[in-house]
């Protein structure tokens, strides 16, 4: 994945700074050497110390980069051809925690700093949690980067003990949240059916058995308050028609998980979301 600001050394001349003119530009300061990089002040800052320690952001980390959801992670997500060790830190360019995804690379596939979307979702399946490498595959759906198909395909192509749990990734979801608690009820075998139309309500992120909708709120809608007012009629409406509904936000469900899911248990283990809508 190309990013602003960051050229490697091989491509340079093609994209017009032959020798002197980068040599001139280092010398002013406009083009700082890391290793084989050449990085100007567009190139983003958190970066700079992954590139000067010879690694390249990728699984979690190169997905940021490509705008999918990310779910919550520490240190930085890197990876190498085998047999390249990492340049130890220095100073101010010393990187955060490192987490290096081993690789039967014998060479860099292309002169990009964050690896392609295929390598970083395969990188993300062998290192994450089932739920959290979903989440990444079913937002690069939604946001278009692959099909579905193609997003099968990178699934079929891993080890049997990683296919297996990442066979049921949909093309539905809306949000990250919404693949998160969808994946944790159907590891239930509970019914769920993700973005159901419903008459005089529109679409709803997920049914529940017969009767019990769950909305899973994204952080971004947070401070929208046309969008609090619009989702608080939906509520409304379906109570009307007789739904139970439930709307999570982005907090319960990353940060508080443990309370939330002991209370979504409670309400399974009723079994009113069986119950049949009053006609």
């Amino acid at each position: 994945m190309k990013i602003p600001g960051i050229l490697h050394r091989s491509e340079m001349a093609d994209r017009g700074f032959p020798e002197a003119k980068r040599r001139r530009l280092q010398q002013q300061g406009q083009v700082r050497r890391l290793g084989p990089w050449y990085t100007t002040s567009k190139a983003p800052a958190e970066l700079l110390p992954v590139l000067a320690r010879g690694v390249r952001l990728t699984c979690v980390s190169a997905a940021e980069h490509h705008g999918l959801w990310a779910p919550l992670h520490e240190g930085i997500h890197a990876y190498r051809p085998r047999g390249l060790s990492p340049v130890e830190p220095d100073g101010a360019d010393a990187a955060p925690e490192l987490f290096m995804h081993g690789t039967s690379l014998r060479r860099w596939p292309d002169a990009d700093p964050v690896a392609d979307l295929p390598l970083a979702l395969e990188h993300a399946a062998r290192c994450l949690p089932v739920r959290d490498a979903a989440i990444l595959f079913e937002s690069a759906v939604h946001k278009k980067h692959l099909t579905l198909d193609q997003a099968r395909r990178l699934v079929a192509a891993l080890p049997r003990d990683l296919r297996a749990p990442l066979s049921r990734i949909s093309g539905s979801a809306e949000s990250g949240t919404e693949t998160a608690v969808r994946w944790w009820l159907e590891g239930r075998q509970v019914g769920v059916t993700p973005q159901v139309w419903i008459p005089d309500v529109g679409r709803v992120d997920l049914k529940v058995g017969r009767n019990w909708i769950i909305e899973c709120d994204s952080r971004q809608f947070h401070d929208n308050e046309d969008q609090y007012h619009r989702d608080r009629a939906r509520d409304l409406q379906l109570r009307v028609m007789g739904y139970i509904v439930t709307r999570l936000t982005w907090e319960q469900v990353f940060l508080d998980w443990e309370s939330t899911e002991k209370q979504l248990l409670t309400v399974l283990r009723r079994r009113e979301h069986r119950r049949r809508l009053a006609a």
